[in-house]
């Protein structure tokens, strides 16, 4: 699956949607990259975010919080903590406290490969999509998880500006039901290890505003 980028234009929905994809993509690629391009994937994070917020058309406190961390963390000059606190949670040497998988949390057995990936990629393969390359992540990674989520939007997205709206629903269904039926089902757990284990802020907020991005399309 590709990176995917969408025009900020056009009618309140389509520009909800727009804003929706910039966002689950900045989430999907701090996973992705690691925490050695964490200035970069950053950026791009508090970009979309402050968008995000914007269109919620509110600054709640909690909401401003957030943002101050991921502003605090990219203000800084010395980023090797935090680059070494992203190893440490999702990655190793040691076994990570809070891996980025779906299956780890859905079957009690903490190990990944179980049926939950399985059925992650028959919908991956639903619409015609595969890992790319000879990826060496399970398909429910988060990353990937996180792409395919804002791959079904922009494609929601594509027939808004096309003036079809019973296609765009359909993809905007879809997107709520991989959303209900995965990301949602386990994040909570991902979300509550990270508070268990976290030493730096940064990757609390990390994990709330996952809670808070990823939610159904009304």
């Amino acid at each position: 699956m590709a990176e995917l980028m969408c025009p900020l234009a056009g009618t309140a929905r389509t520009r909800n949607l727009a804003i929706r994809v910039e966002t689950l993509m900045a989430l999907s690629r701090v996973f992705s990259a690691g925490g050695e391009k964490l200035e970069q994937t950053l950026a791009g994070l508090i970009e979309a975010y402050r968008k995000w917020l914007k269109e919620k058309a509110g600054d709640q406190k909690e909401d401003r919080e957030l943002l101050d961390q991921l502003l605090k963390v990219h203000a800084e000059d010395d980023k090797k903590r935090w680059v070494y606190e992203f190893n440490r949670l999702f990655i190793g040497p040691q076994s990570p406290p809070a891996p980025p998988y779906e299956s780890v949390y859905r079957h009690g057995e903490r190990q990944v490969m179980q049926e939950s990936t399985l059925d992650v990629r028959r919908w991956y393969r639903s619409q015609g999509l595969s890992l790319a390359g000879q990826s060496n992540e399970p398909d429910d990674f988060i990353a990937t998880e996180l792409e395919f989520a804002a791959y079904l939007l922009t494609q929601a997205l594509k027939r808004e500006q096309r003036n079809q709206p019973k296609k765009a629903e359909a993809f905007i269904e879809n997107y709520n039901a991989f959303c209900q039926e995965h990301l949602a089902a386990w994040l909570p757990g991902f979300v509550k290890a990270l508070s268990a284990s976290a030493r730096e802020p940064f990757y609390l907020a990390l994990g709330e505003i996952m809670q808070r991005v990823v939610v159904p399309v009304r």
